[in-house]
């Protein structure tokens, strides 16, 4: 395994057992108020201005379809960002404005295999959380652990390592 990505490995590891120990309050925001800001944002919301033919589903629901009976649970929880390289000038490298899926697996390859899908949310307004606007995810691949910086790239590493079988949806065709 490269050094990246044992790093980020280690990055998923931290953060999946951080994420059920989130902080109730994110700076003013309840843990309850980030989860549903972020389960109710579109795909549009986080997808860096791309048009798809899936842009208006909601954060929630497309998750759950990707997952399917691959998910044992998706438990949500709110606070602190926790998926960022820290070799990534670009990475925010401490904002306390996200909500987490931790997705448990029926069929994990070892103890530490969590997938953790993480909504950015932008700074609140009057009390209320900010807009989604980044997404970020990591999850076991055959080469190790990934950390996806956009939901197709998250989507192409689920259906590679899970391959949907008949009747699961198919991907979004640009």
């Amino acid at each position: 395994m490269s050094r990246r990505r044992a790093g980020l490995l280690s990055i998923a590891l931290f953060a999946a057992a951080a994420a059920p120990c989130a902080p109730a309050f994110a700076r003013g925001i309840s843990e309850a108020a980030l989860i549903a800001a972020a389960r109710g944002a579109t795909l549009r919301d986080i997808g860096a201005g791309e048009e798809t033919c899936d842009a208006a589903t909601r954060i929630d629901v497309w998750l759950k379809a990707l997952v399917g009976a691959q998910a044992a649970a998706v438990r949500w929880s709110g606070g602190p960002c926790a998926l960022v390289d820290p070799n990534d000038p670009s990475d925010a490298h401490s904002w306390p404005y996200c909500a987490d899926a931790a997705i448990s697996l029926r069929h994990p390859k070892d103890k530490n295999d969590a997938p953790l899908v993480e909504i950015y949310l932008e700074a609140p307004h009057g009390g209320r959380p900010g807009k989604a606007y980044a997404f970020r995810a990591i999850m076991l691949t055959k080469d190790g652990g990934d950390l996806s910086r956009a939901r197709q790239e998250f989507e192409a590493d689920w259906r590679a390592r899970f391959p949907p079988g008949p009747g699961a949806p198919k991907p979004c065709e640009e």
